[in-house]
């Protein structure tokens, strides 16, 4: 009862400032709106608070922070936007373990087969849309497995990998653009490649460089931790495939005899040396993968509209996205507090998405377009709410642009702004004219090495074709001397997924309302304008999901 008092004063005072306070002057529509730092801590006060245990995706603290944002919507008056009239799209989870007594990779050199050894030998994850898989066939090793006509790469030329397991090195050729590296280097992106030659499994092999930062040893509990995915039909499960980490040791035997010193190959590899021989191993593999299926999970991304007003350009929709959910309670956290709560990470996102729709509503005026409200689930689980919106989008129009909102810094006055991928779209021309009216100005992407372009909601819609940015405080120096840089690094490294980011951070909330400003302010520009957004000419990521639009 205690709880359930506290909860509902909570939502109250939230909702009393959502209802009570002015936005903006109603007799003068087209005064730009006013944003209010109140709101936005009340909504960041309920979505942070203990109550909501962390939201993570499928458990009640999730549910109830979906509740919250739903009433919100509702309270501004934004349309349900989901397929069934409602603000919820479930989207169906299933986790998997793996099973490690069942699964299994057995080695055979020389005609002599040995079976691997679970954790010290070999590494295996749990799958959810193909639980039980097996492969087997000669070995070829393929550098990093990558092929891609759009980047000018291909390790793939010239082997034959039909009914073959195919050895490749984690990761991308260094001497490719950042961004393209993060995408090329997924496992996705390189089993649908190598699936597409004939092979029927993938053994993945690291660096030194990559052993130092995490041994094997160490790597095994993450791989017998849950799987999370949603859950979809036959025909996505075909992209399921079967693979396993090996040990250096194990690699090492691989390579026996076949010519290629693999050793010097991956210590070339971390100096920057990204070509490398290719070709037939003198090894065969015979690769088992046994999941244990746990019970399905229904978690929703919320979602809300506002139509536009053209009769011809409301058909266009821009997606305002911030995920919802953040990384629940975890007793492996150090100290008595186990709860990630996940002010920053990400309820500042949604806050300030529900401040910009208030902004809307306050003033009257509608975009030309419409602007889909989109409170994601399970972005901590791999981005799996905004890939299932992406790829089943509501039946509001076509998605021409994202903007999405994840994680905002909001501990000091930015006087810059960061749009991760600005300069692949119109989208980046558009931004700054909007900061234009602000004195923010725009920075190129300060972390260019971490591809925090693929990492976030915004790629689910990216790899749909939709140019998209996400939005974030910037690192340049503040008008009260601080470098923005030094306190977003500082987040990062000392409080960034864990207990500590919670509302007794010292969170500068009329930077909040300015952050607030200025994503209306860029929302304007992309619904209003008479072109709708587009990729930039020969840009990778724009040539590479064309098909997709």
């Amino acid at each position: 009862m205690k709880t359930r008092m506290a909860m509902m004063a909570l939502m109250g005072g939230a909702m009393l400032l959502s209802a009570c306070a002015t936005t903006g002057d109603a007799k003068k529509a087209s005064h730009e709106p006013l944003f209010s730092q109140d709101r936005i801590k009340a909504d960041m006060a309920f979505l942070s608070d203990d109550l909501m245990e962390g939201r993570r995706t499928g458990t009640r603290g999730y549910a109830l922070a979906a509740n919250y944002v739903k009433t919100q919507f509702e309270l501004i008056g934004l349309k349900p936007a989901a397929a069934d009239g409602t603000y919820f799209q479930q989207v169906p989870f299933r986790s998997a373990t793996i099973d490690d007594e069942a699964s299994s990779l057995t080695l055979t050199l020389d005609g002599k087969a040995e079976t691997l050894a679970f954790g010290t030998d070999y590494l295996m994850a749990g799958e959810v849309k193909l639980p039980s898989m097996t492969a087997a066939g000669d070995v070829v090793f393929v550098g990093y497995g990558v092929y891609s006509p759009e980047a000018g790469w291909d390790d793939l030329e010239g082997l034959d990998l039909n009914g073959k397991i195919a050895v490749v090195v984690s990761g991308a050729p260094k001497g490719l653009n950042s961004e393209i590296r993060a995408h090329l280097g997924s496992g996705r992106s390189k089993w649908k490649n190598l699936q597409a030659r004939g092979a029927t499994g993938v053994i993945f092999i690291r660096t030194p460089q990559e052993e130092e930062r995490r041994t094997f040893d160490k790597l095994k509990s993450a791989f017998m931790e849950k799987s999370f995915d949603w859950i979809g039909s036959a025909e996505d499960a075909k992209t399921a495939v079967v693979s396993a980490l090996v040990s250096s040791d194990v690699a090492n035997r691989m390579f026996a005899g076949s010519g290629i010193d693999i050793a010097a190959v991956l210590k070339a590899a971390d100096e920057g040396v990204d070509d490398m021989p290719t070709g037939p191993l003198k090894a065969h593999v015979d690769l088992v993968r046994m999941s244990k299926l746990l019970d399905p999970v229904s978690s929703p991304n919320v979602l809300a509209l506002i139509e536009g007003s053209d009769p011809k350009l409301k058909n266009e929709v821009v997606v305002l996205s911030a995920h919802l959910d953040h990384e629940g309670m975890k007793e492996s956290a150090e100290g008595e507090d186990h709860i990630y709560n996940g002010a920053l990470d990400n309820s500042a996102g949604i806050a300030t998405m529900l401040e910009v729709a208030r902004a809307y509503m306050s003033n009257g005026i509608r975009p030309r377009r419409s602007i889909l409200f989109a409170a994601v689930v399970a972005e901590e689980e791999g981005l799996l709410g905004s890939e299932y919106l992406a790829h089943f989008p509501p039946p509001v129009g076509e998605l021409v642009a994202n903007v999405n909102l994840d994680m905002p810094v909001l501990l000091y006055d930015f006087a810059d702004l960061i749009a991760f991928g600005a300069d692949r779209s119109t989208l980046g021309p558009i931004t700054a004219d909007a900061l234009a009216k602000t004195g923010v100005t725009l920075s190129p992407d300060p972390l260019p090495e971490e591809g925090i372009f693929t990492r976030s909601d915004h790629y689910r819609f990216v790899q749909q074709g939709v140019p998209a940015v996400m939005l974030a405080t910037g690192f340049g120096l503040t008008a009260d001397g601080v470098k923005g840089a030094d306190v977003f690094v500082d987040f990062l490294k000392n409080t960034y997924h864990t207990p500590k980011d919670q509302m007794d951070l010292p969170i500068r909330f009329d930077t909040a309302a300015k952050f607030a400003r200025i994503n209306w302010l860029i929302l304007n520009e992309i619904a209003n304008r008479k072109e709708k957004p587009e990729w930039n000419e020969g840009d990778f990521f724009g040539d590479t999901f064309a098909d997709k639009k």
